[in-house]
């Protein structure tokens, strides 16, 4: 992983996670979801293990047989945008949204592709127009909000994972960047607190360790932001990050805007 990309990574990592779900949430009665062929579910697990090269020559085929298939073409866009190659997963996407306007899993992965290729205003309009469809569409809700604290505007941010909360309370991408989002605005105590306890939990709590790096780096804390950093990447990954939080750390403290400084 190269270093500039690593807390750009780190933080919209829940929301990547948010959108393996998408397939799983109710949408409304007048969308005709199509079931998954056997390629398609193939390559969805590829997707899963993070294999996005063979999950794209899969989508690839099921696209072929089948033209129309609006999930081979999601599939497609979401495992291009991961091999960055956004032109093509952006062809696939607007293909996608051709054939169905109504379906919110499109309107999710343009949404998550424009926030990877750094375009968070954009990434907003997508993801309201899949909330205009589906109003606790769970990655919506999580990728607006990712979206609203790379702009810096926390507040925003925070009261849309409340709304989220209300109908996930428990769900731990949406507790963990919510608990950043706290920390990027100001109330860095509160937003630590809740990623100390969410990095308790015996199966996910590794998963925290990036965005409470940030928050420890951002409180002046360089040793237990080392120490949380230490195994996700290499040494010298780790000193650039902690140069890259020190910096962001000063317009911090002078009461600047850093969110693009931590999604970037």
């Amino acid at each position: 992983m190269r270093a500039e990309m690593v807390s750009r990574l780190a933080a919209i990592s829940a929301l990547l996670g948010a959108l393996l779900m998408v397939s799983g949430c109710s949408l409304p009665a007048a969308v005709n979801t199509q079931p998954k062929g056997e390629t398609e579910q193939v390559a969805e697990a590829a997707w899963s293990v993070s294999d996005y090269e063979e999950s794209a020559r899969l989508f690839e085929l099921a696209a072929a047989r089948d033209p129309q298939s609006v999930t081979a073409l999601v599939g497609l866009g979401k495992s291009y945008t991961a091999l960055a190659q956004y032109n093509r997963a952006q062809n696939a996407l607007f293909r996608a949204r051709e054939l169905n306007r109504r379906n919110p899993e499109v309107h999710n992965q343009l949404g998550n592709l424009a926030l990877q290729e750094m375009h968070p205003k954009t990434a907003i309009e997508h993801f309201d127009e899949a909330l205009r469809l589906d109003r606790t569409n769970l990655a919506a809700l999580t990728g607006k909000a990712v979206s609203l604290d790379y702009l810096s505007r926390h507040a925003e941010a925070q009261d849309v994972y409340t709304r989220a909360l209300q109908t996930w309370p428990t769900n731990f991408p949406l507790l963990s960047n919510y608990a950043l989002s706290q920390v990027l605005g100001g109330s860095i105590g509160s937003g630590t607190r809740l990623m100390e306890e969410l990095l308790r939990d015996p199966g996910r709590g590794d998963s925290v360790r990036a965005n409470l790096a940030i928050a420890y780096a951002l409180d002046g804390r360089s040793r237990d932001a080392r120490a949380m950093l230490s195994g996700l990447m290499s040494d010298a990954d780790i000193e650039a990050s902690l140069r890259h939080y020190a910096a962001a750390r000063q317009d911090y403290l002078a009461g600047k805007p850093i969110g693009y400084m931590i999604f970037q």
